[in-house]
């Protein structure tokens, strides 16, 4: 077994293993990201119809686990420790892992948040100028991936030369790489966390209920925070052992996973809310004047949310149904208050409404009566 000659490479070196670092948020991730997303697809199959937003949200989960296997299997071959202590066959299939763990990495980091602003354009999709913005900036986060998933398969040539040392290769500045990636996902973060803010802001609401629907979009400056700490990180410290100088793929293990659970947390609000309304009272419907009048009531178009019944009658001749007209009758940001109508915004598609004649049963009891009436005349 070959001996290693232990010293102090650089300032600072330290023969601690900081596979923990990376361990212990993806074993909390792994565990909490489907549990998640199960509660959002029950909730939503409970009020609606599964979306395409939906589909790209479990197309995200699928590529954040398989980040995750990556790397408890980059921890198993010494990912952690310095490479000068890895035996060289577990630093090539380290950095092997680590090659394709980048990829698979930005490609459902950036699902992520192309089925955020899914959700958003869902939302508010009667807003023109909102609506072509999000749907721009998916058209950007998307051309973005396939252009940044190219260049990390071909940051070196042959490929191979990636993660096999033997092997001659020209590689580009992974340095430049990380950080120009990591000001590019920032930039998006920022953007998606303010864009629905004018229109949060502009509803016609109390101001109590602008203020609990802050929270909601709010939750992605917890993202925006730890992609500013991880750009931070690669800004102030140049990567000297790939294996050992880990705290740039903590912050992405973060980043990625805590973006996941800001997707799916609105859902499970509103679970919470309607399986058990006396525990998880909508802080909005509280902020309601006990006088108030639902929206609906009063012929409004606010946040009301109407339970239409099945038949009307209409002057005992006929009698509608009204049904969904769409996949996606009504979407809640907030879910319902004490008093019944939604509190937050709710947005309805359509609805169909079907006529169908109905001969009363007095109907020819008073046409024969009729008829007798002029034969006596």
């Amino acid at each position: 077994m070959a001996s290693h000659d232990f010293h102090e490479p650089y300032p600072g070196y330290s023969d601690e293993n900081r596979a923990h670092w990376v361990l212990i948020p993806t074993i909390l991730f792994t565990i909490i990201c489907p549990v998640l997303l199960a509660i959002r697809i029950f909730a939503r199959r409970a009020t609606t119809t599964l979306d395409t937003g939906d589909w790209i949200s479990a197309l995200a989960l699928l590529f954040n686990l398989i980040t995750n296997v990556l790397f408890f299997a980059m921890v198993r071959h010494g990912f952690g420790r310095h490479s000068d202590v890895i035996p060289r066959e577990d630093l090539f299939t380290t950095l092997r892992i680590w090659f394709f763990g980048q990829i698979t990495h930005k490609i459902a980091l950036h699902l992520t948040k192309v089925s955020l602003l899914l959700l958003y354009v869902r939302i508010f999709s009667h807003v023109r100028a909102f609506k072509l913005t999000a749907n721009g900036l998916i058209c950007f986060i998307v051309a973005y991936m396939i252009s940044s998933t190219v260049v990390g398969i071909c940051q070196c040539l042959p490929v191979v030369s990636a993660w096999d040392l033997d092997i001659p290769g020209k590689c580009l500045n992974l340095y430049i790489i990380w950080n120009m990636n990591g000001v590019v996902s920032l930039a998006t973060d920022v953007i998606i966390l303010v864009l629905p803010f004018p229109l949060v802001f502009g509803l016609h609401i109390p101001l109590g209920q602008k203020l609990a629907l802050m929270p909601v979009f709010g939750l992605g400056i917890f993202i925006v925070v730890v992609s500013a700490l991880r750009v931070q990180s690669l800004l102030v410290s140049r990567v000297t052992d790939r294996t050992f100088d880990i705290i740039g793929t903590l912050w992405t293990i973060i980043e990625l996973n805590l973006a996941f659970v800001c997707l799916c947390l609105p859902s499970v609000r509103v679970l919470l809310v309607r399986t058990w309304p006396q525990v998880f009272k909508s802080s909005v419907g509280r902020s309601q004047t006990s006088g108030a009048t639902p929206a609906y009531a009063r012929g409004g178009t606010g946040g009301g949310m109407r339970t239409w019944p099945n038949k009307i009658e209409l002057e005992g001749r006929h009698w509608s149904r009204v049904g969904e007209g769409g996949s996606d009758s009504t979407d809640e940001i907030l879910p319902p208050g004490e008093d019944g109508p939604s509190a937050g915004i709710t947005r309805t598609v359509r609805y169909d409404v079907e006529f169908e004649l109905v001969i009363s049963p007095l109907a020819p009891a008073a046409a024969c009566a009729g008829r007798a009436n002029t034969a006596q005349d």
